[in-house]
């Protein structure tokens, strides 16, 4: 190359790497002035992994709670239950107590439960009955009111209270016997037992101090009772006031629907009192049976009684236990 072309050579050497050279944004200065290197992240490109089966996780589940469908039963004619007959022949005596907030204490009662009592689902009679004064709970259940009741008789319920000091030392009023039976007794029973709560399923006898008992409270409340019998009753002008003495309320013109029963030994020596109420009775114009018997009084006048006693209590309530009231689903626990 000449001289003179050198010039020349060098310019288009120049001009080639002036087009060679990137053009941009020339580099900024770092803060040293220097023009920092830059650094290239050469992405390289991995191999994509071989796809494999993952297992999908079990999950737990949240037990919720849902409606299993049920198969909708089909319309069957379901048969009428039969009613089975009791094959119980013989009831039961139970002894418990009631409160008695009159006395201050737990009074004793025993309670006669006749045979397969409570699987009718009816409601039953019930009969009170009252112990003479030197007797207990227990009179009547000695002298064989059980069995007489469990004779083949519809079945119905025997309550046997024991009087105590109040039925012997008071004549009567809400802070006597009479308040213990009425508003203690009585709906104790008919709340415990399946008992018939009404006046035409309750019955009230005695014997002696209870037959005086018996009717106090009866002809004091004739409209709470079917029945009331008064069995050799200890009857005297002098032992109540005649609000409480059945020798005066006995002439009461609501006794006429009541249906009493007297009865009394001839030789017994309480008969003056009764022959004074029969004819008190008869004069006020109020039925009611009346029996001068063989006897006295003692155990043995009432035991061969007692079969005539319970017949006629019975003789007011219906004659066949399907006639008694539904217990309406109530549990007849004893």
């Amino acid at each position: 190359m000449t001289g003179r072309g050198w010039p020349l050579g060098l310019a288009l050497l120049l001009l080639l790497a002036a087009s060679c050279s990137p053009v941009g944004v020339p580099p900024t200065l770092g803060p040293t002035g220097v023009v920092p290197t830059l650094k290239l992240t050469t992405f390289i490109p991995t191999r994509p992994p071989t796809a494999t089966a993952t297992p999908t996780p079990s999950l737990t589940p949240t037990l919720t709670s849902t409606a299993t469908p049920t198969a909708t039963p089909t319309a069957t004619s379901t048969p009428a239950p039969t009613a089975t007959r009791c094959a119980e022949t013989v009831g039961q005596m139970v002894q418990g107590t009631f409160p008695s907030p009159v006395q201050g204490i737990q009074q004793r009662y025993r309670i006669y439960l006749p045979p397969c009592y409570g699987q009718s689902g009816r409601l039953y009679p019930t009969l009170y009955l009252f112990h003479g004064n030197v007797y207990t709970e227990s009179h009547w259940d000695d002298l064989g009111v059980a069995q007489a009741a469990g004779a083949g008789r519809t079945p119905f319920l025997i309550v046997l209270p024991f009087g105590g000091e109040i039925a012997n030392a008071t004549s009567g009023g809400d802070w006597s016997f009479e308040g213990v039976v009425m508003n203690e007794l009585i709906p104790f029973i008919e709340q415990r037992y399946c008992a018939w709560p009404a006046a035409a399923g309750r019955a009230i006898g005695g014997i002696s101090r209870g037959g005086y008992w018996s009717l106090e409270i009866g002809f004091r409340h004739p409209e709470h009772f079917a029945a009331v019998g008064g069995h050799s009753a200890a009857l005297f002008y002098n032992n109540a006031g005649p609000v409480y003495n059945p020798l005066t309320t006995g002439a009461n013109p609501r006794l006429s629907a009541l249906p009493i029963y007297l009865d009394i030994g001839e030789r017994d020596w309480l008969r003056q009192g009764v022959f004074d109420l029969h004819a008190l009775l008869e004069t006020a114009g109020a039925p009611h049976a009346w029996q001068l018997n063989p006897g006295a009084h003692q155990d043995a006048y009432w035991q061969e009684h007692m079969v005539e006693y319970l017949a006629w209590y019975a003789s007011h309530w219906p004659a066949q236990e399907s006639e008694y009231p539904s217990a309406a689903g109530r549990l007849c626990a004893p």
